[in-house]
């Protein structure tokens, strides 16, 4: 019986050091994923602050490069403006009274849709990027309308 009893301690300790020795390396194995995720965690979060300031650095250009392009529109259309204007200057010149009235109001509409490109252009610099393609939209359709009106 005592044989029994030695028997069983021995394989009761052999079992607790067994389970006391796989609890441990079970906690370092479960330390060193914590840890690979959270060196994982850093880098994909490094990646997406990088990534973020990419797209953030390409649409700054994309705004850079659409103002670029609406000024330009903007001066070409003041240009045609002031072309305008001074056909009906000319035209002022050796019109009658009638022609001349309407000429002038011509000249009035003409300096009034000059003022507000160029009043256009100065609230560019204020824009900011999130409301910006709402802005070119409206700044282009006052160009198109000046255009069309330039037409006539």
């Amino acid at each position: 019986m005592k044989k029994i009893t030695y028997w069983g301690a021995s394989v009761m300790m052999l079992g607790m050091l067994t389970f006391t020795s796989c609890s441990e390396k079970t906690k370092d194995s479960a330390n060193e994923t914590v840890e690979e995720a959270k060196n994982d965690m850093d880098e994909n979060v490094a990646d997406a602050k990088a990534d973020i300031k990419e797209a953030g650095n390409e649409f700054e250009d994309k705004v850079k490069e659409d103002k670029d392009a609406l000024k330009s529109d903007i001066d070409n259309a003041v240009a045609k403006i002031d072309r305008k204007i001074e056909e009906a200057d000319a035209k002022m010149d050796k019109a009658t009274a009638k022609e001349k009235a309407k000429w002038q109001e011509r000249k009035k509409e003409l300096n009034k849709e000059r003022d507000e490109l160029k009043a256009s252009w100065n609230d560019t610099k204020a824009e900011t990027a999130e409301k910006w393609d709402d802005f070119k939209a409206k700044t282009k359709a006052k160009i198109d309308k000046v255009e069309a009106d330039l037409k006539d």
